[in-house]
């Protein structure tokens, strides 16, 4: 009888089971059930479970050994730590789905089946989650890795953010524990609709509550990774210039050339415009001369070919910079505009440089006779008004004298 039976791999309808269980397996094997599922059923699902969870551990071990010399041809390395970070987690998913695939097989009638996919819908799930922890510890790892490199955070500071990162870490974790617990909770059934809702609402409070301390904690993490400034550089910044002394957790300290303290919260300072002076690879001198009006064309060519000569001439001078032009009559004078570049990244260099320069330029238009101008104004009169005449005082008589 059972010799009649066609060898079949699947099952063609749930619940009957397929050719082979029936011609090898002994007839309680299929005939009896446990809540509706046959004992081999039962023995099938865990042991097709554990094959699926070894095939899918071999497929991800054979792609990422291909894909690993791939990842270290890149400059950076955070691909290769991904493909280790989520090499577990895969592979449970790459099981969970084979197993997926066998389920069908076992001939699970619609309750039981709609059961084992809800399970298998639960572990997918984790594998997620499970991912995004490995991320997570990944880029926590990262972030410590670059605050210690950092050199504009001093050693308390840098400690300090260091345990952030990791309360930080761990605090995300839990966040990310509840909410899978509640996720896969609700995958399984189970009505999470309270827990979430609660979550919610304590979720907003703390946003809420923590809102700026957030937004100068992400301002530090921004200051961090674009490095606009340093310790012990000179910035300015919107209106004010000065040194930067300290960047905080919270907010960075820079000292005016006034010698005060500005304290600006690190969100704000994210956003506002920083000039740094101290990272200029090489040093201005603009400048503009007024000459003479009575000075000659002659003279005045003779005296831009001599700068030009001159400030060719200049030690640690920018060769490629050099721009000096006669560039405008002015009010009271013939302008003279010099734009020239220091090589140097010392600002202490820069004005001994700058007045030596400056006067070797004076010497030049005192020698070529003509001067500095400064501003004058001339009034011309065409004709003045007559004046009348001033009315003549009359002459006061002399007082009658009294009667005798």
């Amino acid at each position: 009888m059972f010799d009649k039976v066609p060898f079949t791999l699947l099952a063609a309808v749930p619940g009957v089971p397929p050719g082979w269980v029936i011609r090898y397996l002994p007839a309680w094997a299929y005939q009896v059930s446990v809540y509706g599922v046959a004992i081999w059923q039962w023995i099938a699902l865990p042991v097709s479970f554990v094959l699926s969870l070894l095939a899918g551990r071999l497929l991800i071990m054979i792609v990422g050994r291909a894909a690993m010399p791939i990842a270290k041809r890149t400059k950076n390395t955070w691909d290769d730590d991904l493909l280790v970070a989520l090499g577990k987690p895969a592979s449970l998913l790459a099981g969970v789905g084979t197993f997926a695939a066998v389920v069908p097989a076992i001939a699970l009638r619609k309750p039981a089946d709609d059961v084992v996919h809800k399970i298998i819908d639960a572990l997918a799930l984790v594998g997620l989650f499970w991912a995004f922890f490995r991320i997570l510890d990944l880029f926590a790892d990262r972030l410590s890795a670059r605050i210690a490199a950092t050199r504009n955070i001093d050693p308390e500071e840098r400690g300090g953010a260091l345990s952030l990162v990791s309360t930080g870490s761990k605090t995300a974790k839990v966040v990310i524990v509840i909410f899978a617990v509640a996720v896969i909770l609700g995958q399984l059934g189970v009505q999470v609709a309270g827990i979430i809702a609660g979550l919610g609402i304590g979720g907003i409070a703390v946003a809420l509550a923590g809102q700026k301390t957030l937004e100068n904690l992400f301002g530090f993490f921004t200051l961090g990774v674009d490095q606009p400034l340093h310790i012990g550089d000179f910035v300015k910044v919107d209106d004010f210039v000065g040194t930067v002394e300290r960047v905080g957790l919270r907010s960075t300290r820079i000292r005016t050339l006034d010698r005060t303290i500005i304290t600006l919260p690190n969100g704000r300072l994210a956003d506002m415009r920083i000039e740094n002076y101290t990272v200029r690879d090489r040093m201005r001198l603009y400048t503009r001369l007024g000459l003479l009006y009575s000075t000659k064309p002659s003279a005045l060519r003779q005296i831009l070919q001599d700068m030009r000569a001159y400030l060719a001439e200049r030690p640690g001078i920018f060769k490629e910079g050099i721009s000096v032009y006669f560039v405008e009559l002015g009010d009271s004078a013939l302008v003279v505009e010099i734009m020239v570049w220091l090589d140097t990244r010392e600002a202490g260099d820069f004005p001994p440089w700058r007045e030596e320069t400056l006067l070797g330029l004076m010497e030049i238009v005192e020698k070529n006779g003509s001067g500095f101008a400064f501003p004058t104004r001339t009034i011309h009169v065409e004709s003045m008004p007559s004046m009348p005449d001033a009315p003549r005082p009359r002459a006061e008589l002399p007082a009658a004298a009294p009667p005798s």
